[in-house]
């Protein structure tokens, strides 16, 4: 035993754990406490860099995980609306990193203000990202565009009118890239 267990005394941080736990912060909260700190601390400062991204993928989202290979259509709903993404039998439906296509498509289309877009290299959105630009992260981007652009995805409301029920349905349409 320590010397402050013979002596009746407790380190403080043992008292504050048993009596006030939850003023105890993880190195994992001090990290997130950190990250919005900087953000307010960029926004106030107008150095923030703005992402965009289209409704159907803010509203309702593609998958976080991989789904299974026979699996090849999702669907989302967040309230009214609908997201339904088939996958391409070869390449499957895009998940998880795969959502950082449309986010830099569309970035680069507000940048642009053009629905036809143009970069460099496929390094420069890996960078954008904070991504390695080794060959393992590229041929993961190479998949990621094989699996959006493979795919065909809808987005519509369900609405009720009367009793009827309508729905409306919009492919998305995808600007046209120039590598």
């Amino acid at each position: 035993m320590s010397q402050f267990h013979h002596s009746g005394l407790q380190p403080a941080g043992a008292i504050l754990r048993g009596t006030c736990p939850d003023l105890i912060v993880s190195k994992q909260k001090l990290k997130q406490a950190e990250r919005i700190q900087l953000v307010r601390q960029n926004r106030e400062q107008a150095t923030q860099t703005l992402c965009f991204n289209s409704r159907p993928f803010v509203l309702c989202g593609l998958p976080v995980r991989r789904l299974p290979k026979d699996q090849l259509l999702y669907e989302r709903r967040n309230g009214r609306f609908v997201l339904q993404v088939t996958g391409h039998p070869e390449y499957g439906v895009p998940f998880g990193q795969d959502r950082l296509v449309p986010i830099f498509l569309a970035t680069l289309a507000v940048q642009q203000k053009s629905q036809t877009i143009r970069f460099r290299t496929a390094a420069e959105m890996l960078e954008t990202f904070g991504m390695q630009t080794g060959g393992k992260e590229y041929r993961r981007l190479v998949g990621a565009f094989e699996r959006v652009f493979s795919a065909t995805i809808f987005f519509g409301t369900d609405a009720l009118k009367g009793s009827a029920k309508v729905v409306e349905f919009d492919a998305l349409n995808w600007p046209h890239l120039m590598v």
